[in-house]
């Protein structure tokens, strides 16, 4: 038994498991289970186009299987910047993973250790088959067992802890961090999370973090990163915006290295030129996305990215290509030209 003044709630999560009809008698796998299996399937079927189902369909892929996706939205990614998620998809088919989008799985069964999926797209039925079947459909938050209405802290629908800016839950006394919290689902986000629930529990600090800067990525190949703003996600707060999207053909490195397959997309404000969100799908795209990171963080405008010296040939002119593309056609500059 604790005793305490103040708390904080950091339970995180473990995979969700929607329970489609047949699969309590199905044996399913977890990543967890997947990534310790003895040998490799020759067929795998993969329910969830998010992270973890893309990494996974990838490396899994390479390994030697035939690879299906099932995902009950119309794009892979479903969080991600829509033109982003295309990309990579036709990348990813062009490896032989196989998608099927705007699925709605009817039923899972199991014959002779072969695993069946049967589900509908726009009234036309499908069944894949495989050895084995991951499901990959998001986390479930760690609270059923902690017994939360007991201390007035209260849950939303599916059962994530409810939380203030400053993390704080119903009860003053208690906060939450991390996945939990069901803010975001990122080890990064959790780490900070954490130390700001303290620093408001013990010093009273007032402190959120900005959910807006905070940077993503899905580790496939090519990778695909984020921050800030999607073009939806604009438009529903200011009603208009300027996007530029370019492609990697347009960086010198990459022609170079032979490496341009990828997008950079940039969400400008239309009247203070103000960078809102960036997103890319390119190699090492993981570490790019820092640069704009620092962008969104502080307002930068695309001529704060435009007048900074980048070192040529790299990788990191992509950001300030897709900011040059504003102002001016980049398809018919030199390098380095300002």
């Amino acid at each position: 038994t604790l005793k305490g003044k103040k708390f904080i709630i950091a339970t995180g999560s473990r995979p969700r498991i929607i329970p489609f009809r047949g699969l309590e008698n199905v044996k399913f796998l977890t990543h967890k289970e997947l990534l310790n299996l003895p040998y490799i399937p020759k067929k795998l079927t993969i329910i969830g186009a998010g992270p973890i189902g893309l990494e996974l369909s990838q490396a899994f892929s390479h390994f030697g299987s035939k690879v299906t996706i099932i995902e009950k939205e119309r794009q892979i990614l479903p969080r991600f910047e829509p033109s982003i998620a295309y990309e990579l998809q036709y990348y990813l088919e062009e490896e032989g993973i196989e998608f099927y989008l705007n699925a709605n799985v009817n039923e899972i069964y199991e014959k002779n250790g072969t695993k069946y999926v049967d589900f509908d797209i726009k009234e036309q039925s499908y069944t894949v088959t495989s050895d084995e079947l991951l499901i990959a459909t998001g986390v479930t938050p760690n609270t059923e067992k902690l017994n939360l209405e007991n201390a007035g802290v209260e849950v939303d629908s599916r059962n994530f802890i409810k939380v203030t800016e400053e993390l704080q839950t119903t009860n003053e006394n208690i906060w939450a961090a991390g996945d939990v919290a069901g803010k975001s689902f990122l080890e990064t986000t959790a780490a900070k999370e954490g130390y700001i629930a303290a620093k408001n529990a013990l010093e009273n600090a007032h402190q959120s973090l900005d959910y807006d800067a905070v940077p993503q990525a899905v580790f496939t190949t090519p990778q695909v990163a984020s921050v800030g703003l999607t073009e939806k996600e604009f438009l529903k707060r200011y009603k208009d915006c300027k996007c530029q999207t370019i492609e990697l053909t347009y960086v010198p490195k990459a022609i170079a290295i032979k490496e341009t397959r990828g997008l950079v997309k940039m969400i400008i404000h239309p009247e203070t030129q103000t960078i809102m969100g960036v997103h890319m799908v390119a190699p090492m795209a993981a570490d790019l996305i820092h640069e704009a990171t620092f962008a969104v963080k502080f307002k930068m405008t695309i001529d704060d990215i435009i007048d900074t010296v980048h070192v040529f040939p790299t990788m990191s002119e992509a950001i300030k290509r897709v900011a040059q593309s504003f102002k001016r056609d980049i398809t018919k500059m030199s390098c380095c030209v300002y």
